[in-house]
């Protein structure tokens, strides 16, 4: 069963993405900031992380930055999941090796596929 932290400030993001992921086998952890995540990310083992990017107090590029930087979690694949495409909000703040994007709204099928795709590496 893989572990999956969704860092999102939306908590009907958090019971629709965890019930539709938890369905296909996965093991989901909610948090709603960018700071609880990057805490959850150093203190726990994870196979992926799905990220939002538009969050109060540190949004998700400044999020994925502090992660990419912190040694338990420069190597988890992260998902973002927003509105914006990878275009948009600009290939020099979020590209890299693991990283992928899914747009809101979100496709739940779409989503599974992506998750287990990611984690398979």
């Amino acid at each position: 069963m893989s572990k999956i932290l969704l860092i999102d400030d939306d908590t009907n993001i958090h019971e629709i993405v965890s019930l539709f992921l938890e369905q296909a086998g996965h093991n989901v952890a909610c948090v709603s900031s960018g700071p609880s995540g990057l805490d959850y990310a150093a203190q726990n083992r994870v196979d992926l992380i799905i990220l939002d990017l538009a969050m109060p107090v540190m949004d998700g590029v400044e999020t994925f930055s502090k992660l990419r930087a912190h040694p338990n979690c420069r190597d988890v694949p992260i998902m973002i999941l927003s509105v914006h495409t990878q275009t948009e909000v600009g290939e020099d703040n979020i590209s890299g090796d693991g990283v992928s994007f899914v747009n809101k709204p979100i496709d739940m099928q779409h989503l599974v596929h992506a998750v287990d795709t990611a984690i398979a590496g």
